[in-house]
Order: C-alpha cells, then sequence, then structure tokens
C-alpha cells in the first residue's frame, strides 16, 4: 500500500470543497498546488475522504474487538474518530449487559483476567456520554476524555457531504444521454474524455476534436478544481509564503509545467454523436435557492472573493470562483424603485477607496417581470463536465467557443439553421509516456482571430493551441513554463500573445507556432495582456507594474506604477490611446503613453475591481458620434460606467447581489452585459443606466459576451453550462 502527499492534498481538498468550506478550500489548494497535480477529479467519487475514513475506522474497530487468540472477545460498536486516532488509548469505556437477572459488569474494570462472568452472554455498548464523562480530564479510567466531542462533528460532517453529492463530479447520468459512439478511425477515444489518443503524435502538448450533435447530457458537477478556477487562481502557485509583500517575490519553481515536452503534435481528432444537447431553460427563480439558503453567511460579503491579503502567507493572491454561492434574495424580492446610481462629478466623494456611503450593503431589487428572458429565448448547452470559465463568439459566424476545467474548449454551432446546437470538443491533451492523455487542466483563456477562422486557447498545462474551425488542431504553442492566464489575436491576424505565471509575457508566430520573442520583465506572475498595436501591447502583472513593450525592443518602452495591489486586468481604448487598468487595490487608472502618472485615478469601488471594458464608440469605431465609456465590475457587486474625459462615474447599476465576474458591451454600444456569481446575467442601456432584460441561470457567471450582430448573447457558468440568450424581437 502506498500514497502520495498529492493524493492525500486532493481528498483534503474535495472534503472542504463538499462540506461548503469554500475559501479554506481555495487557500489549502493554493498552498498544496492542486492544480499542478495530474489528479483526475472527475474519477474521484464523492464523500471520498469520509468514505476511506469510515473504512479505516471500521478495521480499527475490529483491531481492538479481536483478542490474541483470535476470537471476537470484545465487540465495539459506534468507536470514534478521535478515540481510533489517539496514541496509547484504551477502548471507550464500556458496559458489560448479561444475560437478564445477572449483574453487568465494567468491562474495563474487569481488568482482563476477571473470570467471574466468563459464562455471560456479554452484548457490549458504548455507554451514552462516557467520552465527556470526566469534563475533559483525559485519563479518567481510561475513556479519552476528547471521543465524543470529536464524534459529533464527525457526523455533522458525514451529513453535511451526504447532502452535496448532486453536486460533486458525477457525470454518470441517467438515460444514456452522454453515451457517444466513436465513428472515427481511432479506436482508443471514450466516453469519459480521453479522446484524441491517436499513436500519431509526435511530442509536445497534443489535441483531439471531437464532433458532438448536442450536449451530452446533463454535466451535474461541482466545481472540482477551486483553486484552478480562473486565470488568477493559479498565481498562487508561484508567490512567496513569506512574509511581507509576497506576491512581489514569487518564484516559479513550483509552477512548472507538468510535461517538459515542445513542438508541433500531429493533428489528433475523433468524432462521436451523442443525444440532444440542448436543456430547456429554467425559469427565473428556479434554478434552486432553497438548496442554497444553508450556504448562507459562509462567504460574507460574497463567494468567490478572493482570500484577504496576507492570508496563509500570502500564498492565496488569486480568486475562489466557487460553484456554491451563498443564497441571497432572490430576483422577485424587495421592491427597490431604481437600479440605478448616478453621479456627476468623481466616485468616491473625496477620493477615499471606501466607496460612496450607502454602497457597502448592495441590496436585491425587484426585476420587473416584463424585462424577465423567456424560456423561449434561452437555450442552455450541456457538455461540460466541469466550471466553464470563458466564452467567446466568433466574428464572422454564430459560433461560440467555450473553455473549461475539464481540460476542454467546445465550439457550438448556435446559427438559425441548427437547431440541435452541434458541438465540436476540443480536447487539451499532451504527451505521457509516449501516449497522448488528457492534460487534466483548465482551459480558462481562448480568442478568435479577426476573420474567424482560427481558434487560439491557453491552458494550465502551460501550452497555447491553435485550431481550426472545424476542430483540427493546428498548431502548439509550447514555451511558457507554467499556467497561461491570458492570450490575444493582434488585429492582422499574425501574432498571438499570452502571458503566464512563469512572469513572462510571449509572441507567437501563428503560421508556425513559434515563440517571436518573450519578455521577462515582470517580477510576479503576467495576469493580463492587450495589444495596443499590430506590433506593441501592454502587460499587467502581481508585481503592480504595468509595461508597454514592443516587438523587437529588448526593454520596455513604458512602465506605468502607481497600483499597490495585484493589477487584475488593462484594456486599451478603441483608438489606442489611452490604457485602463483595474486593481485589487478597489482602483480604476487611465494612463496616456504620453504622461508617466496616470490621467485619472478613479476611486468608487469598495471592493477589488475584476475587469474593464471600454465601449466601442468614440472616434475611429463603428459609432463615431457616440461618446466613450468605459465599464468596471467589482467584488462588491456593482458595475460602474465612466465618463472618462470628465474623470466622472455617470452610472453605477446595483441589481446584482455577488461579485461581478465580467462585462461586455453591444457592438453598437447601446446595451451593457454583465454576468455575476448571483447567477443572473443582465442587460443594461448605457445610456439611462436602467436594467432592460434580465435572466436568471443556473450556476455562477464567469463570462458573458455579444455576438457580432449584436442580437445574441452568450454566457459560461460555474455549474458546466454555456447559455445563450436571443434578443430579437424582444
Amino acid at each position: 500500500m502506498s500514497f502520495s502527499s498529492d493524493e492525500v492534498n486532493f481528498l483534503v481538498f474535495r472534503y472542504l470543497q463538499e462540506s461548503g468550506f469554500l475559501h479554506s478550500a481555495y487557500v489549502f489548494g493554493i498552498e498544496s498546488h492542486i492544480s499542478q497535480s495530474n489528479i483526475n477529479g472527475a474519477l474521484v467519487p464523492p464523500a471520498a475522504l469520509l468514505t476511506i475514513l469510515q473504512k479505516g475506522l471500521l478495521y480499527t474497530e475490529v483491531e481492538w474487538s479481536v483478542g490474541e487468540d483470535g476470537e471476537m472477545a470484545r465487540p465495539i460498536e459506534g468507536l470514534s474518530l478521535i478515540d481510533a486516532v489517539m496514541p496509547e488509548v484504551k477502548p471507550p469505556k464500556l458496559t458489560v449487559k448479561t444475560e437478564p437477572g445477572k449483574p453487568a459488569v465494567d468491562a474495563n474494570a474487569a481488568g482482563g483476567g476477571n473470570g467471574n462472568n466468563a459464562n455471560a452472554k456479554a452484548e457490549i455498548k458504548i455507554e451514552p456520554g462516557t467520552g465527556n464523562a470526566a469534563g475533559g480530564g483525559a485519563g479518567a479510567a481510561g475513556a479519552g476524555g476528547a471521543g465524543k466531542a470529536g464524534n459529533t462533528n464527525a457526523n455533522n460532517t458525514q451529513s453535511t457531504t451526504g447532502s452535496n453529492n448532486n453536486g460533486s463530479n458525477n457525470n454518470n447520468n441517467a438515460g444514456n444521454d452522454n453515451s457517444e459512439v466513436d465513428s472515427s478511425a481511432s479506436a482508443n477515444n471514450n466516453a469519459a474524455g480521453i479522446a484524441g489518443n491517436n499513436n500519431g503524435a509526435t511530442g509536445g502538448a497534443a489535441g483531439g476534436a471531437t464532433i458532438v450533435t448536442g450536449g451530452g447530457g446533463n454535466a451535474d458537477t461541482a466545481a472540482a478544481n477551486a483553486a484552478g478556477g480562473n486565470k488568477k487562481a493559479e498565481q498562487g502557485t508561484a508567490s512567496s509564503t513569506g512574509g511581507g509583500n509576497g506576491a512581489n517575490a514569487s518564484s516559479t519553481d513550483d509552477a512548472a509545467s507538468s510535461t517538459s515536452t515542445n513542438g508541433n503534435s500531429s493533428n489528433a481528432s475523433s468524432v462521436e454523436q451523442s443525444s440532444s444537447g440542448v436543456t430547456p431553460a429554467l425559469p427565473a427563480g428556479a434554478s434552486g435557492d432553497a438548496a442554497n439558503a444553508a450556504n448562507a453567511g459562509q462567504a460574507g460579503a460574497g463567494v468567490g472573493n478572493k482570500a484577504p491579503s496576507g492570508a496563509a502567507g500570502n500564498a492565496a493572491v488569486g480568486r475562489a470562483p466557487s460553484s456554491v454561492q451563498a443564497s441571497g434574495p432572490t430576483a422577485a424580492q424587495n421592491a427597490v424603485p431604481s437600479s440605478t446610481t448616478s453621479s456627476a462629478g468623481p466616485g468616491g466623494g473625496g477620493g477615499g477607496i471606501a466607496g460612496p456611503a450607502g454602497n457597502a450593503a448592495v441590496e436585491a431589487m425587484d426585476i420587473d417581470q416584463s424585462i424577465e428572458i423567456p424560456e423561449s429565448k434561452a437555450r442552455v448547452l450541456r457538455g461540460h463536465e466541469s466550471e466553464v470559465f470563458i466564452c467567446a463568439w466568433n466574428p464572422s459566424r454564430d459560433l461560440l467557443a467555450s473553455g473549461s476545467g475539464d481540460s476542454t474548449a467546445r465550439i457550438w454551432d448556435m446559427s438559425d439553421a441548427n437547431a440541435n446546437s452541434n458541438q465540436l470538443v476540443l480536447r487539451h491533451c499532451i504527451q505521457k509516456g509516449g501516449a497522448e492523455v488528457p492534460s487534466n487542466k483548465d482551459v480558462t483563456s481562448l480568442d478568435w482571430n479577426c476573420d474567424g477562422s482560427l481558434l487560439a486557447t491557453g491552458s494550465y498545462d502551460g501550452y497555447a493551441r491553435i485550431w481550426q474551425t472545424d476542430g483540427r488542431l493546428a498548431s502548439t504553442l509550447g514555451q511558457h513554463k507554467g499556467p497561461i492566464f491570458a492570450l490575444k489575436w493582434n488585429k492582422s491576424g499574425k501574432y498571438i500573445l499570452s502571458a503566464g505565471v512563469d512572469k513572462t509575457t510571449i509572441i507567437w508566430d501563428a503560421s508556425t507556432g513559434q515563440c517571436t520573442q518573450q519578455f521577462a520583465f515582470h517580477s510576479a506572475p503576467a495576469l493580463d495582456v492587450d495589444w495596443q498595436s499590430n506590433q506593441s501591447f501592454a502587460s499587467c502583472s502581481t508585481d503592480q507594474r504595468i509595461h508597454v513593450c514592443r516587438l523587437g525592443m529588448n526593454e520596455p518602452i513604458k512602465t506605468f506604477r502607481g497600483h499597490t495591489n495585484e493589477v487584475n486586468a488593462i484594456k486599451w481604448c478603441p483608438q489606442g490611446q489611452l490604457l485602463a487598468s483595474c486593481s485589487d487595490d478597489m482602483t480604476l487608472k487611465i494612463w496616456s503613453m504620453t504622461r508617466d502618472r496616470c490621467c485619472h485615478d478613479l476611486q468608487a469601488h469598495s471592493k477589488e475591481i475584476y475587469t474593464i471594458k471600454w465601449s466601442p464608440t468614440g472616434p475611429g469605431t463603428n459609432n463615431p458620434n457616440t461618446n466613450l465609456i468605459l465599464a468596471s465590475a467589482s467584488f462588491d457587486s456593482t458595475v460602474r460606467l465612466w465618463d472618462v474625459e470628465r474623470g466622472s462615474c455617470i452610472h453605477t447599476l446595483t441589481k446584482h447581489t455577488e461579485p461581478v465576474y465580467s462585462v461586455a458591451f453591444s457592438p453598437d454600444g447601446k446595451h451593457l452585459a454583465s454576468g455575476s456569481f448571483d447567477k443572473c446575467v443582465h442587460i443594461w442601456s448605457t445610456q439611462t443606466g436602467q436594467l432592460v432584460h434580465s435572466y436568471k441561470g443556473t450556476g455562477g457567471i464567469f463570462e458573458v459576451c455579444w455576438n457580432s450582430k449584436g442580437t445574441k448573447v452568450g454566457a459560461s457558468a460555474s455549474d458546466g453550462s454555456v447559455f445563450v440568450l436571443d434578443l430579437r424581437k424582444f
């Protein structure tokens, strides 16, 4: 018998998740590098840790009950877990019940050699309350004073875990919805996800594409990889656990890729068929809020918030996008007149970071039924077996790409002519032992090139990949030493830009798959990148710095300093003149290449700002006569719209009740979509700040995006679902 610390850590991690200790699970996952283990969480059954503990406890009971002669001398029932592990502790105090009419005997007091009751027909039971009889006196009668307290907690934990079985990685759905028939030449692909296993691959990371008609059943899975829940979670693996500002003194030794092979693999693909994957959308409010009531209050200000600064020795510098949400008032509660707060001056009053008065507690508000998106306008896509962190529309066709913790990306055909929503499964595989196996790493970044002919994906296995629209793997890009957090095509489609936990950014030649230039200017994991032009780009990091770099230059052409915590996202305005950045320091800053200090320091949010987006408006855009605005999404559950020219907040959108992870402008800039861990996607008017449409899904929302026509909104969620909202004729 043998087991590794990785296996023990994974079971503890899953136990914490299943029991609702979401933040503890997140911190533990970061410190123990769960995301770097090669354990396939989909194969581990629910309550695995408790199951093995129960078996161990049963073995201990048998061991203590059997005498030296091998006979069952003292059968023991209800041995507590604490008593079982205590060294030099006798079995709990036992009362021997004899046959009727014979005196009872204290089994422990008998001294082992008392033959007075040798012929008694004994039934041995633990005396209720024995473990605490001495009030904590550990030596009283050798009974072990701590036993009962531990046993009570163990029972409660078992009950909690049992109630969460449906949220675990159990994908054996009834009804054969997940059955897939392999119709390709490869004979080694199976429904468990080990597809694309073609022996023709020649090294490096590889991937297999699977064509699936429909969505393959009900992906009723829990967030098995909270430590790798999004692009920020993995950065903790590279951070110092020492005192002080550990996030700025990080090391990537522990975050090295699990594979050392580089180069491109040959194309590996298989074709599978499954049953329909379009699940009828649930009506708003019918997603099981009652079941979440037990989790209320667990997450405090909001589930999904990262651990406080300095917690666990600064190891937890990322987010925990947990799949269990603290319950709050539903969309049909607490009528409040307005959802929007408007201001004429700069947000935050006197510039304080704490935010405006009254923003600390965001109330749930009524959603008028007339703006609720009906079931007929929502298509729920099932197929992913874990959280779906990212989604993006093809710029030319109604193809929606999604990336998940199940180590796959998927391309969904959402054209009106395709009522079945066929999906292509892009399996992210690596070479291991001469064979091609699933990487078991999250796919957390993806981007289409300008004409929609190629899709690039970034994974926690350290590889970027380029895929064709038919699902074939075109190139594998292997240079990063650890997870990739962000990935972007330039406007011409010639280069791909990536950022990783190894503190570097890389420009790749998309036609050859080779590294054109690697930039190693950050002193901590690089979190986001954005192209300014076809040759220059900006990058941000947990080191609080923003570098502007150009292809062919060996030093940054500009470095912006001013944030006091990690910089989560950066975005160039459509004209490429202004750069916006958001940070865990709760500020939003606007930078110009002509200035060393920020143009605007916008302080209004009361918690970390997770992402930002510019409107597609202003000079040089398709909407030149509409003012340019900036949207920011925060863990304070609000979205803010900013007039960048004046540096003021024009609207505060307050209907969300949990952290907001994503915002996206419609192509005409007239509407904004927002997605939150309250499971809601809201559509707002950017002119009035009013809520115009709303839909409640079945999981916390990680990403929202508009199609190129502005008629559909896609969203990806923590429960493995992807859904598309059709806003035409609405």
